[in-house]
Parts: C-alpha cells; structure tokens; sequence
C-alpha cells in the first residue's frame, strides 16, 4: 500500500502513520502548516516510520496541494490512499475538499483509492461522505488518535496494526 497523510503533525496524524508503517505501508507524510518547528516534527516522524518522503505545505492553498499530491503520487509509484488529518479549524471543510479533488486525480490514474477525512470532533460541518466514483471518502471524528489511527490501518489493509 502507497499512503499519503496530510497533517502528519497532529496527533492522529501521528499514530497513523505509526501504524501504516507498522503495517508495511509506503509513506509520504506531510505537514499542514509550513512554519519550520511542524517541518522539523514531520521530518523526524517521517525518519521513524521510513517514509520515503516528508514535506510541509500550506493545506488550504489549492496550488500546493495539487503540485504535493502530484509529486507524492510520483515518487510512490501511484497512490492507493490519501489521509487527511490536518486541523485548520474553519478552513478544514475546505481544505478537505481541495484534497480530495486531488486525491481522485491520482486515484483515476491507477484505477482506484481511499480518501480518508480524520478529523477532529469539533470541526465545523460541511465535511460529508462523497460520492461513489474512481475514490472513495470516508470521514472519520477523531477523538482517540490511536482508536482511530487502527480503524483507518484495519479499513485499508484489512487487518488490525500489529498483526
């Protein structure tokens, strides 16, 4: 499985990409916000689950988005999932949507995908399920990073992290 996160700073973010590595995931993890202390965090993450790239990108500019998941999809020879975990308060409904547009793009391209929404419990409304297409989405309310970080692992590869 080829995976990005988005919002690999955040807690959830974080204990996904523990568990997609655990999984034998190959990762790319990227950070929602470009101030340099969220770089560095993502960098080192990225260091401790092999991830075969770590970048920083501003998640509700359309542009960075689509030129992030073009260049991710490339050095991972395609994508199989997309999972945004980025808090960007009222700006997260939005952001989600950009994402996923991008997403699909890629997934169109190799024949299919996840695009999962884990978000934090008190995001705004305007994030819903989309509809069937090449991707699929999925929103996930985040409460408990590790509960969700496995649900997302089992969904994706079918099995629980650590077996």
């Amino acid at each position: 499985m080829r995976a990005l996160v988005l919002g690999a700073e955040t807690p959830v973010g974080r204990a996904i990409a523990a568990a997609l590595a655990e999984a034998g995931a190959q990762l790319a993890l990227v950070a929602s916000s470009t101030d340099a202390e969220t770089a560095f965090a993502v960098q080192r993450l990225a260091r401790r689950t092999g991830a075969v790239l770590s970048q920083a990108i501003d998640a509700s500019n359309e542009m960075a988005v689509r030129v992030m998941v073009r260049q991710v999809s490339k050095a991972l020879g395609g994508l199989d999932a997309v999972v945004f975990c980025a808090d960007l308060g009222d700006a997260t409904p939005a952001a989600v949507d950009i994402a996923l547009t991008y997403a699909n793009r890629e997934f169109h391209r190799r024949g299919g995908g996840a695009f999962i929404a884990a978000v934090p419990q008190d995001t705004p409304a305007g994030i819903e399920e989309a509809p069937p297409g090449v991707g699929s989405m999925r929103v996930v309310k985040a409460a408990d990073a590790e509960a969700v970080a496995r649900r997302i692992v089992e969904a994706l590869t079918g099995d629980p992290p650590g077996t």
